[in-house]
């Protein structure tokens, strides 16, 4: 039976206690007698007095967080819990004493009647101050120093965590498993306590209809409801909150008045709304660029969704491309078979558009794409089919052909790639799974666990963004449903598709790339693939470091009860919608935890997802997508039947209208910032880890991803364009935005 027994508490306004006050542990419960325990408030930098510090007493500092609204004025306690004894709730401060400040430490004596026997557990409380309203009630701790005199032991209890006024936490020092504590009822306990608390504080909102992995369960109750608030350690902080909040008004304030005064009957008019919000990175060398077919190909590969191209083993029946239709774009006079046979033709092939609703008076292509690496190491795109069942209404564009005729073509492919990129690459396939993994690992793993420490830098304000998300931009009615083509019924059923497909080993781009055929030299110029490859094996090594830390064997892993129902959560409640659908693989989540060679393989598959996939995915839009007639989120003329009609003005019409477009380029510009309270790839100011080893591990880990920025930036000396969205330093560690 658990030492916390566990009872219902009433709902509370404050930031995040509705949801973690639902449940509470009563601390009485924890199985060892209570001593007689006197406290002593110390000033900063003052030394301990000599006669008291001596015998049964314990120093203890509380280091508060620095950042904005970290500080409060409530009461707040602390409890020592020893292996014998416990001190006891002592009360530390109240509204009129100098305790609990933002950026600031405190230091206390606790002088004991009995050995409490080596301090596990600390115990802070937060509990309302009866004086006056606290403008901020919460309180985020970053950890606890505790020096046992009586054993001249010190130790580091890491929290950084909130505790919520009406609330508190307990947290230990050592990074254990269940193993590592078995037998010693008061850790066991603790973890337990942790995990029932979280659970219910983290329940499982599923989406099987649209095939979208499980979330956070943060709906209303009903429709005159508020929306169900994110626990307290999900929220945005407050610069992050003041950061999204300017990076959202920038990018639709700069972007309305520029408007205003323009018609959008030139194409020089999009570039003038391009440059209406003034960045220094601004890509005024896609302005003069993207009408060229090396530009379409580099966007390919190293655009904001390369991970479409694939090798062409063989022309597709449904897209008929001849010899003699593309012989002209062969420069080394070779044939198309020849050239297939080369590895040096590839497709990109966006079938899962076909057929999708689109609103009224808007149209999204399911394009075909081939395309051929030429004798400058250039991939240029030599044959565009707009729709999959081929016929004498659906031509094959080529670049021989009126250049209207083809630069409409790279339009309509482009517009349909941005939807796809959008919805599949980046939504589902990046920000969905990774509130996944952050629900099952908050549900499941206590913080103490190796693989929660791990892994909880990379789902910071990751369920914080997503629930925005489901509220103004995926929601039904929401800005993809007003500047796609496909609007919502298109959304949804575009997700339904690409979700029931799904694997989570997409994301492994070792596997990615093998799958696509794309890993050979016959593809240079692939600097995602190189750059990200770098990425994946620097953290594959990082992880297999650590984990060897906190396994020593195979059956470790197997016995560890508490990451084999973190497994088994995962792949029955944060994917349900996978099971038994149509793809093979199912959602290649395992129900359990085989061997060391799979925990590293996932740990890692994560930590790339939320960090270099996404970043390589997801901070390229402003580049791309600001530039709407580079690739416009919506076109307004029906798809091309015949050649030779196209001219300058088909292309505008086809264009999106004003209101579209405004918010077509103000998204990926808000999409596309980084906060100052940015944590970036390899950065771990929390340090969960207090052992010497793993932070050895940890400074390794930087010191690689230090030598591949370098090398990026000595690469990209020789690019026309550099490819700058997997350097280290661009990469966060979670995703945020």
């Amino acid at each position: 039976a658990h030492a916390f027994s566990m009872y219902l508490v009433g709902l509370h306004g404050t930031k995040g206690t509705a949801f973690w006050s639902i449940i509470k542990a009563r601390m009485s419960d924890f199985s060892v007698p209570t001593t007689d325990t006197t406290l002593s408030r110390i000033a900063q930098g003052n030394p301990l007095p000599p006669d008291i510090a001596s015998g049964l007493t314990y120093a203890v500092r509380i280091l508060t967080g620095a950042e904005p609204l970290s500080g409060t004025r409530n009461n707040v306690f602390l409890e020592l819990v020893g292996s014998k004894a416990r001190t006891g709730r002592v009360r530390l401060s109240g509204m009129w004493n100098d305790t609990a400040n933002q950026g600031s430490y405190d230091d206390f004596l606790l002088t004991c009647k009995d050995d409490l026997g080596g301090v596990l557990v600390i115990v802070l409380e937060n509990r309302k101050s009866l004086s006056l309203p606290e403008i901020n009630p919460s309180w985020f701790v970053n950890f606890v120093i505790c020096h046992d005199y009586s054993a001249e032991k010190k130790q580091n209890f890491p929290c950084y965590r909130w505790i919520d006024e009406g609330d508190f936490l307990t947290f230990t020092s050592n990074t254990t498993t269940l193993k590592d504590v078995k037998g010693n009822a008061i850790l066991e306990s603790q973890r337990q306590g942790q995990i029932d608390q979280r659970r219910n504080a983290y329940q499982w909102q599923k989406f099987e209809a649209v095939n979208l992995p499980s979330a956070i369960d943060d709906r209303a109750k009903d429709e005159t409801s508020n929306p169900r608030l994110l626990p307290s350690d999900e929220q945005f902080g407050a610069v992050k909150s003041i950061d999204f909040t300017k990076d959202a008004i920038t990018a639709v304030g700069n972007m309305v008045f520029p408007f205003v005064f323009i018609s959008m009957d030139r194409l020089t008019h999009y570039e003038y709304a391009a440059e209406a919000i003034k960045v220094p990175e601004f890509p005024t060398y896609q302005i003069s660029r993207w009408v060229r077919d090396e530009e379409f190909g580099r966007q390919m590969l190293n655009g904001v969704n390369p991970v479409v191209i694939q090798k062409c083993l063989s022309i597709p029946t449904n897209f008929p491309v001849t010899n003699e239709m593309v012989k002209g774009s062969l420069v080394r006079g070779f044939s198309l078979e020849d050239e297939i046979k080369a590895g040096r033709v590839y497709i990109c092939d966006l079938k899962i558009m076909d057929g999708l609703p689109c609103k009224d008076v808007s149209y999204c292509a399911a394009p075909l794409c081939l395309l051929y690496v030429d004798n400058n190491n250039n991939l240029v795109p030599i044959a565009i089919q707009l729709k999959q069942i081929p016929g004498s209404d659906n031509p094959i564009f080529l670049p021989s052909d009126h250049w209207a005729d083809w630069t409409l073509a790279k339009i309509y492919y482009q517009s349909a790639h941005n939807q796809f990129h959008q919805l599949s690459s980046h939504y589902l396939s990046c920000h969905a799974v990774m509130e996944t993994y952050g629900v099952g690992t908050m549900r499941n793993l206590p913080d103490a666990h190796p693989v929660q420490k791990l892994l909880r830098p990379h789902f910071r304000y990751t369920m914080a963004i997503n629930s925005r998300a489901r509220r103004s931009l995926i929601n039904d009615g929401g800005v993809i449903d007003q500047i796609f083509a496909i609007g919502g019924k298109g959304k949804n059923e575009l997700l339904r598709r690409a979700g029931a497909a799904y694997n989570i080993h997409w994301t492994n781009i070792k596997k990615n790339l093998e799958k696509r055929g794309v890993c050979g030299k016959e593809l240079p110029g692939y600097y995602y693939r190189e750059d990200g490859m770098k990425l994946w094996l620097a953290t594959e090594q990082f992880v297999n470091d650590i984990i060897n830390e906190f396994y020593s064997t195979d059956c470790d892993v197997k016995e560890d009860l508490e990451l084999q129902n973190w497994a088994n959560d995962l792949h029955v409640n944060g994917f349900p919608s996978y099971i038994g659908s149509n793809n093979p693989d199912g959602h290649g989540f395992p129900d359990s935890i085989k061997d060391k060679a799979q925990l590293v393989e996932l740990c890692t598959l994560i930590i790339f997802t939320g960090s270099a996939q996404h970043a390589a995915i997801n901070f390229g839009q402003y580049d791309m997508y600001s530039y709407v007639p580079n690739a416009p989120t919506d076109m307004r003329i029906p798809l091309p039947t015949a050649k030779g009609k196209a001219d300058l003005q088909t292309l505008l019409n086809a264009l999106p209208d004003k209101n579209t477009s405004i918010l077509s380029v103000a998204v990926p510009y808000l999409l596309s910032q980084f906060s100052r309270s940015e944590h970036f790839l390899g950065d771990y100011p929390r340090e969960r880890f207090t052992e010497e080893n793993a932070k050895d591990v940890i400074k390794r880990f930087k010191d690689v991803l230090a030598g591949i920025e370098g090398d990026i930036l000595e690469r990209n000396k020789t690019l026309d364009v550099p490819y700058v969205y997997l350097l280290p330093s661009r990469i966060p560690n979670s995703i945020t935005i």
